[in-house]
């Protein structure tokens, strides 16, 4: 599973919106339609981007209870066959922690009945924190600003559209007042062009 700098770039931008289009994303990238479709590919065929998902209004799933289970079951393949069922971990052959979305305790005993589970605890779950986290991953990528190469995690930026990485909290200032100055520059260059028209 080897990944480079261009395909954690993609990454990125997917995870902040995986509706973007080739275009967008060839653009964002600087790179070549071709080039975007090959590496998604690519990515989609080694099982590292497995699926695009769509984040839901924290507020309509509450309007469910969400009960976390575990359970023990022989057929497991059941539990696929309820939609009330979000979400299923395996621990060992046997043990399981699900996670139901009903709208009472009529509809929980339905579900469980129906699946054939033996329940050992059942949890209501109050509240669900859902934390953004960067995708741990060892690349080897160049910085963006002094253009040294490292392995690691790197310090990402977003700038007009656009993914940044840096190797230090210090590229990643200097870089910022860099783009301050030209912000500043830009319009001062744009007047002095309409001056000159007149």
């Amino acid at each position: 599973m080897k990944i480079d700098e261009l395909d954690l770039k993609l990454i990125y931008l997917l995870i902040e919106d995986s509706r973007l289009s080739i275009s967008e994303l060839a653009e964002r990238l600087g790179v070549s339609r071709p080039t975007v479709r090959a590496r998604l590919e690519r990515l989609e065929k080694e099982g590292i981007i497995q699926g695009y998902t769509v984040k839901l209004n924290p507020e309509l799933l509450r309007a469910h209870n969400v009960v976390a289970l575990i359970v023990e079951t022989d057929e497991p393949e059941k539990m696929n066959e309820f939609e009330e069922i979000i979400e299923i971990n395996r621990f060992t052959s046997r043990k399981y922690l699900i996670k139901i979305a009903v709208e009472g305790m009529e509809e929980l005993k339905k579900v469980i009945e129906g699946a054939g589970f033996e329940v050992i605890e059942i949890m209501p779950i109050l509240e669900s924190v859902e934390r953004e986290n960067p995708p741990k991953v060892k690349v080897t990528f160049k910085c963006d600003y002094c253009g040294k190469e490292l392995v690691g995690e790197p310090l990402v930026y977003r700038y007009r559209n656009k993914v940044y990485f840096f190797c230090c909290p210090t590229c990643l200032r200097e870089f910022k007042k860099a783009r301050e100055s030209i912000e500043k520059f830009k319009p001062k260059e744009e007047e002095n062009a309409h001056e000159g028209h007149h």
